[in-house]
């Protein structure tokens, strides 16, 4: 009889904890941001213990859609440094949860993933709790004129990476040509910097 009760024991313990590990209500607001012109996106969200006893907040866990596995990667130190490790009963924590670093060369599109809380009943739970799903858009860069000293400076954002600054004096014709002056990158801004032309020219990002 005693191996019995020690044999149960411990699936016991195991469904309380799987149990307790839905009492924690997730919600990023919002779920969805733009990164263009960002080395990193912060998510902010709220986390609510919703059940009678402590949630302790363990770790979290990313899963990156499709092509976003090629250009982003996690920054979990976000969470450990601003999510409290422990949740009381009823307790409410709303602040920034985590960021995902953006590669200056992610191309424009629509990119997405899944975060998932882990936790429990104690300190070395890593029960998988709650979970949300999260996007993060690139549209295609504009290109913006400014004059400096008699200077023209053409910026775009980066990321969304691969455009190229093109040029052409002629709008009836197609022979767009790439401009092969130096392109300068400063917080996450690409610029070029043109003198002013004898002739008049026309100017459009191109993405390969």
């Amino acid at each position: 009889m005693r191996i019995k009760q020690f044999m149960l024991l411990p699936v016991l313990t195991l469904l309380l904890s799987a149990a307790h590990a839905q009492n924690l209500s997730f919600n990023l607001t919002p779920a969805a941001q733009s990164g263009v012109g960002t080395g990193e996106v912060y998510f902010t969200g709220a986390l609510t213990n919703t059940g009678p006893t402590t949630n302790f907040l363990n770790n979290i866990q990313f899963a990156f859609t499709g092509a976003a596995t090629n250009y982003f990667m996690a920054d979990t130190n976000v969470f450990f440094a601003n999510v409290p490790g422990i949740l009381l009963p009823g307790d409410t924590y709303t602040d920034v949860v985590f960021g995902v670093v953006i590669s200056p060369a992610t191309p424009p599109g629509n990119y997405s993933g899944t975060v998932t809380i882990q936790g429990g009943t104690n300190i070395f739970d890593a029960t998988s709790s709650s979970g949300q799903s999260f996007q993060i858009s690139l549209p295609p860069a504009e290109l913006s004129i400014t004059v400096s000293g008699g200077d023209f400076i053409f910026s775009w954002p980066s990321p969304p990476g691969s455009f190229v600054l093109q040029h052409i004096s002629d709008l009836t014709t197609t022979n767009w040509t790439s401009v092969t002056n130096t392109v300068a990158t400063t917080n996450y801004l690409n610029q070029v910097m043109f003198p002013p032309a004898a002739a008049s020219q026309f100017y459009r990002l191109q993405y390969p």
